[in-house]
């Protein structure tokens, strides 16, 4: 009986809500909102540049997605923290790489977006987990005709058979400094809450 206890401790799943962050490590004033489409694998994870070749979308267990936003504040973040099964994060922290390494330099459309650019740069950041993969996406193109051009950032971390996204949006106006500067501070608290909730008994 106690072998099988123990075997049940071990094959649990992970708790998603004590691994995404908490508004304070974000920033002064931010709010957690949960998102109609931030649980269960039903949404997809991996887009940047495409959804094509993302076999681990296939491998994940687990998934939850949040919000946080600051009234009145001009940017706005997202954490996605997904589990997998074996070897799956491994597999995505891959996928998401060839992508961004081999993302056309034209005009893609999918998802049912517009025909749209996505440039990428790679940044780099020592307080993330080892094997992170950290992009500056600029998105240019036109909508309904009209020329849009916009800053996002995704930033992606494994530890075990997790995988943490955090992504940043921006009003119009806002200095890209700021939103890197930004969006690297929520990720490195993103890099020590997955380091403890793993050190509590999550898979590594």
């Amino acid at each position: 009986m106690l072998v099988a206890l123990a075997a049940a401790v071990l094959v649990s799943p992970p708790n998603l809500n004590k691994l995404v962050l908490k508004p304070a490590a974000v920033g002064a004033g931010y709010v957690l909102v949960r998102r109609t489409d931030g649980q269960g694998t039903a949404q997809r994870t991996l887009d940047l540049c495409g959804t094509s070749n993302y076999g681990s979308e296939r491998l994940r267990s687990g998934r939850l997605q949040v919000d946080y936003l600051k009234q009145n504040g001009t940017l706005a973040l997202s954490n996605e923290v997904v589990a997998y099964k074996g070897g799956g994060a491994a597999e995505a922290m891959r996928e998401v790489a060839q992508h961004a390494d081999n993302c056309p330099n034209k005009p893609i459309a999918f998802e049912g977006q517009p025909p749209l650019k996505y440039t990428i740069t790679r940044l780099v950041d020592s307080k993330l987990l080892k094997g992170y993969l950290a992009l500056r996406v600029v998105v240019t193109g036109k909508v309904k005709g009209q020329p849009v051009r916009a800053v996002r950032y995704a930033i992606y971390q494994r530890f075990g058979n997790l995988l943490s996204g955090v992504y940043s949006y921006a009003a119009t106006g806002v200095p890209d400094p700021d939103q890197q500067t930004f969006v690297l501070h929520a990720a490195e608290a993103s890099a020590k809450a997955l380091r403890g909730g793993s050190e509590k008994g999550v898979p590594a």
